[in-house]
């Protein structure tokens, strides 16, 4: 709770201010006086979400979870007719009030495409139940930007206009071909796809990376706070790393400072023999703090992203077989970490931080809570 902070959510009340996620606190202030702060809670969040992902899927197929506030369901054969699923969105949205009730609304957008009803969920919001038909959207789905379609950012804007594309109708009357052209490649045509109710074939993609990052609480922010805070993010991202079934061959750990001593902030990455056993990383972490400046005053933020990952199941030939005693170490801690969750076990080097390692709930993922 300080002005160095930013909004993660803002009332529409708030909203008419101009105070939107990412606003920073001190200019959200300013923007709106008498403005009321409340410091985020992850784990009352996390209860509802997973309350209100249970109620959910008594009353539909769920196919995804995306984020802690949205998720989307499959509907087929006869359940896929608009009446059908019309209905089924109306009793989900009694329900929620039934069983919540207060201020918390849903938007429900039913269309052909995962994309087309994510589209119509943000066209009625807070409350609102949208069916967009692939092959006549209407003239309130032509009406919206071209930023206001998922995955349409400041860069493909630009392209868009360049080539002659400025409306959400132009955008649909364009041809695969010239989507492509746009887009550079394959995408601009799943694109297309998308926004025609043909749901697009993606390939399995293996991330770049795997990381955690924090702003250090002000009582952490030294050089004994960053180095707990770090070796606890890293230990966080060991264990993603093999609940996700990778292993990595390189880290990059940073330590950003004050604003006024951005030039002196600090990054440093090593590469080594591919793994996602728990205490090697650790070592290497620890090898790479000491290569830091000394003193390292005024950190702010710190980092570490594991890279050049490989899946686990990979048939590879290490030049080392691996430690069967380090295999079962990080076999235990994820078993801990499965049944306890990832506080009730640590390394020691990690105490100072686990008191300020409050959970945050990132846009794409869901904290172990």
């Amino acid at each position: 709770m300080t002005d160095t902070t930013c909004c993660i959510a803002a009332s529409r009340e708030a909203k008419r201010f101009g105070v939107k996620t990412g606003t920073g606190v001190r200019e959200a202030r300013a923007r709106c006086p008498g403005l009321v702060l409340v410091l985020s809670d992850a784990v009352k969040y996390m209860d509802y979400h997973r309350r209100l992902v249970a109620l959910l899927e008594e009353e539909i197929p769920v196919e995804k979870v995306c984020s802690v506030d949205e998720l989307y369901g499959v509907f087929t054969g006869p359940y896929a007719e608009k009446d059908k699923v019309w209905q089924i969105a109306l009793q989900v949205k009694r329900r929620l009030a039934k069983d919540f009730g207060g201020p918390m609304t849903c938007s429900i957008g039913l269309a052909p495409t995962v994309f087309l009803a994510k589209t119509a969920s943000d066209m009625r919001k807070p409350d609102g139940l949208v069916w967009l038909d692939a092959q006549q959207p209407g003239p309130e789905f032509f009406s919206l930007e071209l930023r206001d379609l998922c995955g349409i950012g400041a860069n493909m804007h630009e392209r868009l206009k360049v080539r002659g594309i400025r409306t959400v109708k132009a955008l649909w009357e364009a041809t695969p071909q010239r989507l492509r052209a746009v887009w550079g490649g394959i995408e601009g045509e799943r694109f297309w796809q998308a926004l025609h109710g043909i749901e697009p074939v993606r390939p399995e993609i293996t991330p770049r990376q795997i990381g955690h990052s924090k702003i250090l609480h002000p009582n952490l922010r030294h050089e004994d706070g960053a180095r707990a805070m770090l070796d606890r993010l890293v230990y966080k991202a060991a264990l993603r790393l093999r609940r996700e079934g990778y292993e990595c061959g390189e880290m990059h750990i940073s330590v950003k400072r004050n604003r006024e001593f951005v030039a002196q902030s600090w990054a440093v990455m090593a590469r080594f023999p591919s793994t996602q056993e728990v205490r090697p990383l650790l070592e290497v972490w620890r090898a790479l703090w000491q290569e830091r400046p000394r003193p390292l005053s005024h950190p702010f933020a710190v980092g570490v992203d594991l890279c050049r990952l490989l899946p686990h199941s990979d048939p590879r030939l290490p030049l080392f077989a691996p430690d069967p005693r380090e295999e079962a170490v990080s076999r235990l801690l994820d078993q801990v970490a499965k049944r306890h969750g990832s506080k009730a076990l640590w390394f020691g080097s990690a105490q100072a931080a686990l008191a300020e390692d409050v959970p945050r709930i990132a846009f794409q993922s869901l904290p172990d809570v």
